[in-house]
């Protein structure tokens, strides 16, 4: 049966609106167990390495990967096995101090008290464990003791998420030597700090001795399959289905990134449900890729007009959709080879290095926003320094029908 036939009636559509809206939330980390698909490796390393006494881990990846999502998801599962956790986002503004003191205050401690004489009544007393902390600057020893009595009660998980945006140039230093004192003592409590590759490398070399302490949990792009499970799941939640065809679109745009998958299979519900339909098809999604750019975040659109601006004829906005399309490693970059191809396909003539080497030299310079990053190594290579442009930059050139979806293929 076609997907796109499944015609509703008007008093369902109210109700498969908001349960669109509530499945799909591209600009907000999942935080629902139910809704988060994928990542079951992961997730399996992130127990793994709880139940392991002087274990502690980071999780890393590209932005946009999912790993805020996965520690939303991971504290609740934690919490459903009886594992006491905390959460706490660094910003520019935080140093070592600070965001101890935000984890910290998730988490109380609570006492009992017998009251005066043998019919007194018990009372209950509660205080944050950051008041443990004293108003001193906090030290990896005052917050080793105060998770030491926490461990008390059981098992301890704190995540201490974008990590990679502290500018205490101290930070890395105080959080090595923490995780080596909850190691060497034996505390029961577990440390995830939560950023990009670099954030870790910086972390380890500050005390090469926290090495054998650290799991690191890699945050790959999700394959086209979780992509799709997160498309399936969403739409089944409010009984929609979405045509193979469909989903394969959806996939494709996405690029591994899970919030391009929300945004667009929300989109392409949305335009199925204007058309009384249930089931999401082809032309859906045709509809939300042009929705979607209109749409995007301004942060992507104004990198992409710096990098794309000519002051006459030239070809930046075509090299970037074709870095766009290039192959990629498994860590997101390519070369001026895997430009190559898409380029002549793009421009329809054929194109060598020399055409266009220039021009990613160009755009990794802070002149043209420097939104690729020169990756250091024997070959010269690239990625996207902002991995949410690269989905962007294809959802234009399908819009304006520069490329096809065979492309992405």
């Amino acid at each position: 049966m076609d997907a796109t036939r499944n015609t509703i009636s008007e008093p369902e559509l109210l109700d498969r609106m908001q349960l669109i809206a509530e499945s799909f939330r591209p600009a907000a980390p999942i935080d629902r167990r139910s809704l988060f698909s994928g990542r079951a490796d992961q997730i399996g390393e992130v127990f793994s390495v709880v139940a392991q006494p002087g274990q502690h881990a980071v999780i890393y990846g590209e932005r946009g990967v999912g790993k805020t999502s996965l520690a939303a998801v991971a504290v609740e599962l934690l919490e459903a096995a009886s594992t006491l956790t905390a959460r706490a986002t660094c910003d520019v503004s935080d140093d070592f101090s600070t965001v101890w003191r935000k984890a910290l205050s998730e988490i109380e401690f609570r006492t009992s008290r017998q009251g005066v004489g043998f019919s007194g009544t018990v009372g209950q007393s509660s205080e944050k464990a950051a008041d443990q902390l004293g108003s001193d600057p906090v030290t990896p020893d005052a917050v080793r003791k105060v998770l030491q009595r926490l461990g008390r009660h059981g098992s301890v998980a704190i995540f201490i998420d974008e990590f990679d945006r502290l500018r205490d140039p101290h930070a890395p230093v105080l959080f090595a030597d923490t995780i080596k004192a909850l190691s060497d003592r034996g505390v029961p409590a577990t440390l995830f700090l939560i950023g990009v590759a670099d954030s870790v490398a910086e972390l380890i070399s500050e005390h090469r001795s926290v090495e054998r302490a650290l799991v690191q949990i890699h945050m790959p792009r999700m394959s086209r399959s979780e992509l799709a499970e997160i498309a399936n799941t969403g739409l089944a939640a409010a009984r929609m289905t979405i045509a193979p065809a469909a989903l394969k679109k959806v996939t494709a745009v996405s690029q591994g990134l899970p919030h391009y998958t929300q945004l667009l299979t929300q989109l392409a519900a949305r335009a199925a449900l204007a058309q009384h339909r249930a089931g999401v098809g082809g032309g859906d999604v045709d509809s939300a890729v042009e929705r979607a750019v209109e749409r995007a975040q301004g942060s992507v659109t104004e990198a992409y007009r710096v990098a794309t601006a000519t002051g006459g004829k030239g070809i930046y906005a075509e090299v970037m959709l074709a870095c766009a399309l290039a192959d990629e490693d498994e860590f997101g970059c390519f070369g001026a080879a895997e430009v190559t191809e898409p380029l002549s396909k793009i421009l329809g003539k054929p194109c060598t290095p020399l055409t266009f080497g220039r021009h990613l030299d160009r755009m990794a310079s802070e002149a043209r926003g420097a939104v690729l990053q020169r990756v250091e190594g024997g070959r010269r290579r690239y990625r996207f320094e902002n991995p949410l442009l690269q989905p962007y930059v294809l959802m234009r050139g399908l819009a304006e029908g520069a490329v096809s979806f065979k492309d992405l293929a």
